[in-house]
């Protein structure tokens, strides 16, 4: 690759420096990939609401025990026989032995690996066998056996706080709860929900009423268990909309990421509007008195709904968003670390739930630097490789890639070229069978993870993630150039460690910062981008990458009241694809150029019939100081520097986080050559 050089930066230039901020943020919880693995229960998962729900609720603090804090359960389809990408799972993942709930086939390996079936054919019994395969504690989580919602919070709240979940029903404890609670010596009861006048009872323990979510996140606040993590569920879709019970997968993903379960609604219907759910998640963070900064929307959009900002430009109906859920204060910029989870059915749900959960078991070793572009895709792969992946496949398109593939091993797939809905371009159906690797899908193409368009309810999204991916970032109505700064922000994020909420967020509040320099906060197609990405998965989820950057990045430094901007210590040319549709005639080829940490601003060009490419690094530093303003100390040659334009982000602790983007290296993509850089600039808080 030919390279052209960057000034030398100095010894004190380290990754540390680029991401500083998203450094000093803790990482979220995962199960260590040296912790040992025991039985992966298996659950036959009735389509309707059915005692299976609980007892599956039940195993989660088992299987948290058995798997280092990771609450692996497999949900397989009522009649017990799994689907292929759930033999696939069991077969990477290569758990000792499978235990199974429900109906189970006639064979019980899944894989080559033994399965035995359990004796109980009701959540009160299945609990109390749970129970029995704890370890030793004096506490105990019960719920009411009636209440799925409360149910949902008390999994997390006993897997969370190593204890067993048992149900109470009108009548108190059952016999089967009674007995494994004295057997096991329990002297502490927790009552998760509301058990009205029916409080159960055990002699010689003590008891604490938790009868709201917020009370339960509260509980595990004080008792030293960090609630940095929320997962919005619905309960009602244990009985209503299309997919059923990803509220299932909400309570996994919260118990296995520290975190806490919010249900939205009631028992029988979804949250009324897009307003009442982010005006609920509001009242919990207020009653719980924090801030979480994970959330994981665990629902479909026809249940928790997102929110339509008129923004469509003319260019496609307004795209659906769930920016606001992000956004938790008075200004336009990000809080939250968002994503939203969702799925083609419940039991995809789950299994993409343990996929993430399991992440780091299911990758072999030496494997993690496989990638792949396909189509138009070419810019990414110097930003890639510059972080130890390896020279990636491409996939010319024609048709979709089979099991034979390169793309079905690769840990990256990053898409290019004219998509919907039901299509990832030529290169994935919706109704593709290839199965995955745990990958992170990217695609630049049109409407790709819209949800609402098609009345089947059909989306290669879903398909993708049900087949093996771990995320899917794409656009949900017609995409156009500017989404590429979007696109650049989020894989700088991604790469540098960030997991894929932040790396959302980063992403946004990038694009925030420049539409605001650019007046398009009420109108324009940065903002129509803003709107139009999405972001599906675990918001928790940290890509595996091979190797720290081998080519430093862009950073800003502030030291008292001055920021000093580096530039990248190296800027990477790129034979950009020539799509047919432009009709380019200026040559057989086109180069832009990219650099580690630099965003790209890219709009059509009509006059030589191709898109134009700007690099941007946007500056963000963080400061308790009042901002009036920013001053340039000295001005580099034009169009280097920058254009007096700067946001800020008002935060909860009394800080703040100014923003501004620089030009520090100008091109000619039809020449393919480097007309000015800029080694540094300095800048000024007054």
């Amino acid at each position: 690759m030919r390279r052209v050089a960057a000034f030398a930066l100095g010894l004190g230039a380290t990754l540390a420096g680029a991401m500083a901020q998203a450094a000093s943020q803790a990482a979220p919880q995962v199960a260590p990939k040296t912790a040992a693995r025991g039985p992966l229960w298996v659950v036959a998962l009735p389509a309707a609401a059915a005692w299976q729900d609980l007892a599956l609720l039940a195993a989660l603090p088992v299987a948290a025990a058995q798997h280092g804090g990771a609450p692996l359960v497999l949900a397989v389809p009522e009649h017990g026989v799994p689907t292929p990408e759930q033999v696939d799972f069991v077969r990477r993942l290569q758990p000792p032995r499978l235990l199974w709930l429900g109906a189970a086939p006639a064979e019980l390996a899944i894989a080559g690996i033994p399965g035995e079936r359990l004796p109980v054919d009701d959540a009160d019994h299945a609990a109390a066998d749970f129970a029995l395969r704890m370890p030793p504690g004096a506490r105990a989580v019960v719920v009411p056996a009636a209440d799925y919602a409360a149910a949902l919070v008390g999994a997390v709240v006993a897997t969370r706080c190593r204890a067993p979940l048992l149900f109470a029903g009108a009548e108190g404890l059952t016999a089967a709860a009674r007995a494994v609670l004295t057997a096991r010596g329990t002297r502490s009861l927790l009552l998760v929900g509301d058990f009205g006048k029916a409080r159960p009872t055990l002699a010689a323990a003590t008891s604490e009423a938790l009868r709201t979510p917020a009370e339960a996140a509260r509980w595990l606040r004080r008792h030293d268990l960090p609630v940095d993590y929320l997962a919005a569920a619905v309960p009602a879709d244990r009985g209503c909309g299309q997919v059923r019970k990803l509220s299932l997968a909400a309570a996994v993903l919260a118990a296995g990421r520290g975190g806490a379960v919010v249900p939205l609604g009631t028992a029988d219907t979804p949250p009324a509007s897009a307003d009442a759910a982010r005006a609920a998640l509001a009242g919990f963070r207020k009653s719980l008195g924090a801030e979480p900064e994970l959330l994981s929307l665990c629902a479909m959009p026809e249940l928790l709904p997102s929110f339509v900002v008129p923004s469509g430009e003319g260019i496609d109906t307004d795209p659906p968003s769930d920016l606001r859920y992000g956004d938790t204060d008075a200004d336009p910029f990000v809080e939250v670390a968002f994503a939203r989870f969702v799925a083609e059915d419940g039991h995809a749900g789950l299994l993409q739930a343990a996929r993430n959960l399991a992440y780091e078991w299911l990758l072999p070793d030496g494997s993690d630097s496989a990638w792949a572009m396909a189509e138009w895709e070419r810019a990414a792969a110097p930003l890639l490789q510059n972080h130890g992946f390896a020279a990636p496949t491409l996939h010319p398109g024609g048709q979709p890639f089979d099991a034979t593939s390169p793309l079905a091993a690769a840990r990256v797939l990053v898409h290019g070229s004219h998509s919907s809905w039901l299509e990832l371009g030529t290169t994935a159906k919706h109704d593709a069978k290839v199965l995955l690797a745990p990958c992170v899908v990217e695609s630049s193409g049109c409407s790709a993870a819209a949800l609402d368009q098609d009345p089947e309810h059909r989306s290669v999204a879903l398909r993708l993630l049900r087949n093996g991916a771990v995320a899917f970032v794409g656009n949900v109505r017609r995409a156009v150039g500017q989404s590429e700064f979007y696109r650049s922000e989020f894989w700088h994020a991604l790469l540098a460690g960030q997991p894929l909420g932040r790396a959302h967020r980063h992403a946004l509040n990038r694009v925030q910062a420049l539409l605001q320099a650019r007046g398009e906060t009420e109108r324009g197609l940065h903002r129509y981008q803003y709107y139009n990405a999405a972001c599906y998965g675990d918001p928790a989820f940290v890509l595996r990458v091979p190797a720290a950057p081998r080519v430093l990045p862009a950073r800003a430094e502030l030291r008292g009241n001055e920021i000093t901007v580096h530039a990248p210590a190296e800027w990477w040319p790129v034979a950009a694809c020539v799509v047919p549709d432009w009709n380019y005639t200026l040559g057989p080829s086109i180069t832009t150029w990219r650099g580690a940490g630099v965003g790209v601003d890219c709009s059509w060009d009509g006059e030589h019939r191709r898109n134009r490419d700007d690099l941007l690094f946007t500056v963000e530093v963080r400061t308790k100081r009042v901002v009036d303003k920013v001053v340039a100390v000295a001005r580099p040659p034009a169009p280097l520097g920058w254009d007096g334009k700067w946001a800020v982000d008002e935060h909860r602790d009394g800080s703040r986080s100014v923003y501004f983007a620089v030009r520090l290296c100008d091109f000619d993509m039809d020449a393919g050559v480097v007309l000015r850089q800029a080694k540094r600039l300095q800048f000024r808080l007054e």
